[in-house]
Formats: structure tokens, sequence, C-alpha cells
């Protein structure tokens, strides 16, 4: 999955918020996550289709939440 942002600034901001993510294996489920020019890359590999949409649920929830208070500021 790829996201493009707008401005590098908040990509940064939302690669940050999603780098713990990519640290930690949980139910099988392996995250890899990448900056390049205001661009975010998310490759997740899960062994079943449940854990993968758990994790691209989580992933896209967290992305949301870090919009919404980049917005406040």
């Amino acid at each position: 999955m790829n996201i493009r942002f707008d401005s590098r600034e908040i990509a940064q901001a939302v690669f940050k918020s999603l780098i713990p993510e990519g640290r930690v294996s949980l139910r099988n489920v392996k995250v890899n996550v990448e900056l390049s020019d205001g661009e975010i890359t998310i490759a997740v590999e899960a062994l079943d289709e449940s854990a993968l949409r758990a994790a691209l649920n989580s992933l896209t929830k967290l992305t949301y939440l870090v919009l919404e208070v980049l917005k406040i500021r």
C-alpha cells in the first residue's frame, strides 16, 4: 500500500507513528514501513486473512488519527 502526502512534513509525522508497528510481530504479521520523498510504502505479510485485515485496519486507523491530530495543531 502506498500513501502519497502533499507535504513531506506530514509524511514524516505519519511515518514516525508507524515505525513501531514495523518492529512488533504479533499474530504472525510482519509489517515493513518505508518513507521516500513524501510517500509512505507499507508492506504487510500475514499467515491468514483475518490477521491481514486486522493489521491493515490498525495501520489505517493510526494514520487517520495522526492526520486528525495534525489538523488540530
